[in-house]
């Protein structure tokens, strides 16, 4: 009888010499933290601007920013804000001093092309993305700067088969719209020929000047009608276009006029024969459904997608991680194709559809 005891005893020592400690916590215990080596580095991205130049877009791409980082890195990220009072280039160089004491590891900076040429003149080193300025623009910047502007000589170049001999361009006097009208003659004249017909329409800032413009139907018959004004203006151009009964051949614009507000402010009449080039065609799903989610509509607004696209490229390049968007980037530029839509009843439809 002792022998079986031994037995039966025997086998419980040798579990309790060799066995761990076991504990029971109770569920409002605090649970130690883990550590855990291999968790990715958090990436840190500064937002630069100047609220003052650019207005509502700081706000804008800074949420379009952060929704996009969300989808890529989950909780593995950190952004700041950073409003400058313009874009001389002190700002630029005080601001890139609060950046590099923050230790940030790449910069998103939505500047006009004056301040995107300051802002390229100083020593950066880190990753960067220019959303809003085309590397056309500023072509000796560093490597570590790319470049996300939409391509409008491309877009131009693509609604030039549609363009009549005769074309009117209206245009408003922002860097933009004079930018516009300048790439519009050279890209017409060169193709066309010096012997074509090319008239210019300065739009001033509240439209009030496009009646007198119109105050001649006539001259605008058979003529490709050129918009290089905010949808706005547009609309209030094309709709008086139809009162006074002018003959267009058609009405063209590039990516400026692709905007749902077209559709609500003018009536189909007005907007028939429009043929509008579009860039905005790529959207990786997971970078969609986040913005979608915090009311970024990066579908319509190209400074919101080129901000996609940019925070996409930052997050590729300082993980290594391959990249959402497959446009390329050539020589720091986002290459950005090129469709053309209609502005039909209900919406925008590629040309070809029927």
């Amino acid at each position: 009888m002792k022998f079986l005891r031994i037995l039966f005893i025997l086998p419980l020592f040798f579990l309790f010499i060799h066995a761990q400690t076991i504990t029971i916590r109770k569920s409002s215990d605090p649970i130690p933290s883990v550590q855990n080596d291999r968790l990715p580095a958090t990436i840190k991205i500064a937002v630069i601007s100047s609220p003052k130049v650019i207005g509502k877009y700081t706000q804008s791409v800074y949420n379009v920013s952060m929704a996009t980082l969300m989808s890529r890195l989950n909780d593995q990220y950190e952004i700041k804000r950073y409003d400058m009072p313009d874009e001389s280039t002190d700002a630029l160089s005080q601001v890139l001093d609060e950046v590099r004491h923050d230790g940030m590891d790449g910069i998103l900076a939505p500047l006009t092309a004056a301040g995107a040429k300051n802002f390229t003149a100083l020593d950066t080193r880190i990753p960067v993305f220019i959303p809003t300025v085309h590397k056309r623009d500023i072509p000796s910047a560093p490597d570590n700067i790319a470049f996300g502007g939409i391509d409008y000589v491309a877009q131009i170049e693509a609604l030039l088969p549609y363009m009549s001999d005769s074309i009117a361009i209206f245009y408003d006097n922002s860097s933009v719209g004079t930018q516009l009208k300048s790439i519009t003659e050279e890209v017409f004249l060169t193709h066309k020929g010096i012997k074509k017909k090319v008239a210019s329409y300065p739009v001033d800032l509240k439209g009030d000047n496009i009646i007198s413009h119109l105050s001649k139907p006539s001259v605008f018959a058979k003529s490709s009608v050129i918009l290089h004004i905010p949808v706005v203006k547009s609309a209030v151009l094309t709709a008086h276009m139809t009162f006074t009964g002018v003959k267009e051949r058609n009405i063209l614009s590039t990516q400026i006029n692709i905007d749902p507000t077209l559709l609500t402010l003018t009536q189909y009449q007005d907007r028939k024969n429009m043929i509008l080039a579009n860039s905005l065609i790529e959207f990786p799903s997971a970078i969609y459904e986040t913005n979608a989610l915090m009311n970024n509509d990066i579908t319509v607004d190209w400074i919101q997608y080129a901000t996609s696209v940019g925070i996409d490229y930052l997050v590729s390049e300082l993980s290594g991680d391959p990249r959402e968007y497959s446009m390329r980037l050539i020589n720091s530029q986002v290459i950005y194709p090129v469709e053309l839509l209609r502005a039909k009843e209900f919406g925008f439809e590629p040309l070809t559809s029927r």
